[in-house]
């Protein structure tokens, strides 16, 4: 597949565009999506770059199917491209970009023929390094294992809503429409309730 053009219409891989010059220096989500609305090439290939792998650990919470999450991906840089113009503005390209690949990721696997979601109660496999806690190596291990073992028992609602909390760093309203919940409260009590069930799980 070819490096993208004006006219391109599919990206082959991460580094297809890794290749071409990133010399925006270090600016806020806000002022880096405006330039890349402006028509910056610059400012999309950093959007791209810097939120591929996310895009596709994301992907995979949802999907075992490597091939349509990066389908999924492309389509939506693609989309967001010919659109750029015409798109809002947004403060946390992250999020908006995770909004758009949630919602192409579930109308791709709706319209398939094949069973290419994972199963209801395995998505959202969150997993503690050990250096994850700042703790003696011994004591370290042994949170981290009891950690794991707390998330590994929530259901998967729960571990999704921890998953954009903690491993995303998104709030209660970039999580409550991400879940399609109607209000921010619902996904407050969600983490809650999640937090609450692995501090018992944990005594």
């Amino acid at each position: 597949m070819n490096r993208p053009t004006q006219n391109n219409k599919r990206y082959s891989a991460k580094t297809d565009l890794q290749s071409y010059p990133n010399d925006l220096p270090e600016i806020d989500d806000a002022k880096l999506w405006q330039q890349f609305r402006g028509g910056s090439e610059t400012a999309f290939i950093k959007i791209y770059n810097d939120n591929f792998d996310i895009l596709l650990n994301y992907g995979f919470q949802l999907s075992r199917n490597q091939e349509l999450i990066e389908d999924c991906i492309q389509d939506v840089f693609i989309y967001l491209r010919q659109k750029r113009k015409s798109l809002g503005p947004t403060d946390c390209i992250r999020f908006y970009l995770m909004k758009c690949m949630k919602r192409k990721l579930i109308d791709e696997i709706k319209s398939s023929k094949k069973p290419l979601s994972v199963n209801h109660q395995d998505g959202f496999q969150i997993t503690f390094s050990h250096e994850d806690i700042l703790i003696d190596q011994q004591i370290q291990q042994e949170k981290s294992e009891k950690l794991n073992k707390a998330l590994s028992i929530l259901p998967r609602k729960q571990r999704e809503a921890i998953y954009y909390f903690y491993f995303q760093n998104l709030n209660y309203s970039q999580i409550s429409e991400l879940l399609g919940f109607d209000h921010v409260k619902s996904a407050r009590n969600l983490v809650y309730k999640a937090l609450s069930a692995m501090k018992s799980a944990m005594k």
